[in-house]
């Protein structure tokens, strides 16, 4: 019976453990999807943890609990993103028959991406000055697969090695990043296929000629 008893105990006390541990993957969820919804509103800069952990329901004091500065979770929800994206790009281009259908079928996933997600295309091509250094990296991130895609081309022959990987991948990362923040402010502005056959034609004219 004492035995029985001291188990129970045991059960209860990983119980409380279980559900305290689930309650606070909950409280962090929460915050990210707050910070995510006001730094694309208001940008790194216009946003506080006081207003961060208001919107998220929870004390002020608890953000630092879970992230020690606000930047910290701006570098999270953006990298958080950028991972998600090049895994998407990845996916896109793994099966095209072709230099042209991976060109066409990377740009159809990266606006397909920033459609479904326009309020993490704002923290990823942000403008914020106080966001820069974390742009930065996302962009980085963003031109060296592009990088390495170019060289794996190179090696097997599909395209000439007349261009730096490294130059053309940090030019075609700017020109993404800033039509991408263009479109997604007010897709009205060009049709969505306008976009993507924009984008498509202007990476075969100027990488892969002929």
């Amino acid at each position: 019976m004492a035995v029985s008893t001291s188990h129970t105990g045991l059960e209860q006390s990983s119980g409380s453990r279980s559900a305290a541990g689930r309650s606070r993957v909950a409280t962090r969820e929460r915050l990210l999807a707050s910070g995510l919804a006001l730094f694309a509103k208001k940008g790194l800069r216009g946003v506080t943890t006081h207003d961060i952990a208001h919107q998220a329901g929870v004390a002020a004091g608890t953000f630092y609990l879970h992230f020690p500065d606000k930047q910290a979770m701006f570098r999270e929800l953006a990298l958080e993103a950028v991972a998600s994206l090049r895994e998407r790009l990845a996916v896109s281009t793994r099966t095209a028959r072709d230099v042209p259908s991976g060109v066409r079928a990377h740009a159809e996933a990266l606006i397909g991406f920033a459609e479904e997600n326009r309020e993490v295309v704002r923290i990823l091509f942000s403008s914020d000055a106080d966001a820069a250094a974390v742009e930065s990296v996302v962009l980085d991130t963003l031109a060296g697969g592009i990088a390495a895609r170019r060289r794996e081309r190179i090696a097997s022959g599909e395209v000439p090695p007349d261009v730096d990987p490294d130059v053309l991948s940090q030019a075609i990362v700017g020109m993404l990043a800033r039509v991408v923040a263009w479109w997604v402010e007010d897709p009205h502005r060009a049709p969505r296929e306008a976009v993507i056959e924009t984008l498509t034609r202007i990476q075969l004219a100027g990488t892969y000629p002929g």
